[in-house]
Formats: structure tokens, C-alpha cells, sequence
């Protein structure tokens, strides 16, 4: 069986192991890829694209906490992409406290937060772009942001309970108000009154509301950590060359 396939002009069969001699821009022999999750958390980007559901929550307040313990005194980038807990016909698709978890982590954790906007960030995914360190709350030119006030779906059964849910509801209306109002510095009475319907904004218009700071332009660099993987992997490399040599085992011939 060959791996030729896989390695730089090098076979590899039943009888017969050559030395692997790697090209450029590929990674160690015998060692998968990373993934692209693990290489924009390596980045330091936690990167929100699904409406804000029990499973994205889980995933995105593990991603900020390991960030927080790894590096904290480094900024932690949040890229948006979402609906937020509705969907395209504002129906729920995940309680609001999913938002609320994910804000209460932002606050909890050293780390500065920057966010970015990229597609959308409507409703509670809005709050939370509007939550990042003021200076740093950016939006693509063509992102579109809406805010809206949350919302339960029908639902049927005794007016005691209709009544639970609809303290409920206007608790969560209370939440999303006051964050709003304080990440955006204007009054609660303001943005009580415009969050009553759907209201879309340009990245122009966020920025005169105060979602965000600046439209990001095409010169602009793109806010994460930048890594040289390469560099990292010849590193690596060579300390294993060293560790070997110092056992007395051979060594491989560079390439």
C-alpha cells in the first residue's frame, strides 16, 4: 500500500520506508491538519455563526473561559454572524438567556473583548456586538444589524401560567433594554420605545446609534493574533532533533 499521495515525492510500501522529506508549506509527517475551529480559537477568535442556541452557548463560554485561563492579559476577538435567539420569521429559537450567559462570561473573564459584526447580528446577537470594549466594535461594510425585542412563541394553557411566561417575557424586555442602553449610552426610555419593532441599521447608522466604533475597510488588518505555524513546526522540530541526539539515537538529514 503507497502514501504517495500524501508526502513529497516519497514512496512508502511494505518493504521499504524512505526518509520523509517535507515540501513547503505542509505540516509535520504523519500528523492531521488542524482543524478550522482549533486554528481561530489558536487565533484567539471565538466565532459565532448559528442563531444563539443552548449548544452554541456551551461551546462559545468554554472557548472564552480556556482564552481567559491561557492568556488573559491578551483580547479575546468575537466575530458575530447570527440571528440571534429568532429566526427570519421571529419565532424563538433559544431562550434569552442564551445571550445573557454569554455576556455574563464577556464580564466575568480579565480578557479585553473586541467583536466584530460579519452578515448579521440581530436581536440578542446584536447586544452582544454592542457589548465589546468601546474602540472596538467593528462591522463589515455589507453586515446588516437589527435590534428587536425578544419574543416567546404561542403557546397554549391556563392564564396562570400564560401570565408566567409573559412576566417572563417582559423581565428578559427589561435585560436587554438596560445592556442596550448602556452599551450604546443612550436613554432607557429611547431605547425601550426602539426596540418596540424590528429596526435595521447600516454600519453607518450602528456607529451614529452606538452599536459599534468603525466599518472595517479593505486595508484595514483583520483583528486576531497572528501565528507562524511554520515557524512553530521547525521549533518543534528541531528540539526533537536535539532530543534525539542527545539520546544517542540517529538523527534524520535535513532536507
Amino acid at each position: 500500500m503507497t502514501a504517495k499521495a500524501f508526502y513529497a515525492g516519497d514512496n512508502i510500501d511494505e518493504t521499504k520506508r524512505q526518509t520523509v522529506r517535507m515540501a513547503v508549506d505542509t505540516k509535520a509527517p504523519g500528523q492531521a491538519p488542524p482543524d478550522l475551529p482549533s486554528l481561530l480559537l489558536d487565533g484567539r477568535i471565538c466565532f459565532i455563526g448559528m442563531p444563539l442556541v443552548p449548544a452554541v452557548t456551551e461551546l462559545v463560554i468554554s472557548e472564552l473561559l480556556w482564552l481567559n485561563y491561557a492568556a488573559p492579559e491578551k483580547p479575546v476577538y468575537i466575530y458575530i454572524n447570527s440571528s440571534g435567539s429568532q429566526n427570519a420569521r421571529g419565532e424563538a429559537v433559544g431562550f434569552e438567556q442564551e445571550a445573557t450567559a454569554i455576556l455574563d462570561t464577556m464580564n466575568y473573564i480579565r480578557c479585553d473583548i473586541y467583536t466584530l459584526a460579519i452578515g448579521q447580528a440581530f436581536g440578542n446577537a446584536a447586544m452582544l456586538l454592542a457589548s465589546g470594549k468601546k474602540g472596538h466594535r467593528f462591522a463589515l461594510p455589507h453586515s446588516r444589524i437589527m435590534t428587536c425585542p425578544p419574543r416567546i412563541n404561542r403557546s397554549f394553557g391556563s392564564t396562570s401560567n400564560i401570565m408566567i411566561k409573559a412576566n417572563e417575557l417582559e423581565s428578559n424586555t427589561n435585560t436587554y433594554v438596560e445592556n442596550l442602553a448602556k452599551f450604546t449610552g443612550r436613554p432607557k426610555d429611547e431605547v425601550r420605545k426602539d426596540i418596540g419593532r424590528n429596526r435595521y441599521f447600516t454600519p453607518e447608522q450602528a456607529i451614529e446609534y452606538g452599536i459599534i466604533d468603525k466599518v472595517v475597510g479593505e486595508r484595514d488588518a483583520v483583528a486576531m493574533e497572528r501565528q507562524d505555524y511554520e515557524g512553530m513546526m521547525r521549533a518543534s522540530m528541531a528540539q526533537q532533533r536535539g532530543s534525539r541526539a542527545g539520546a544517542g539515537g540517529p538523527v534524520a538529514a535535513d532536507a
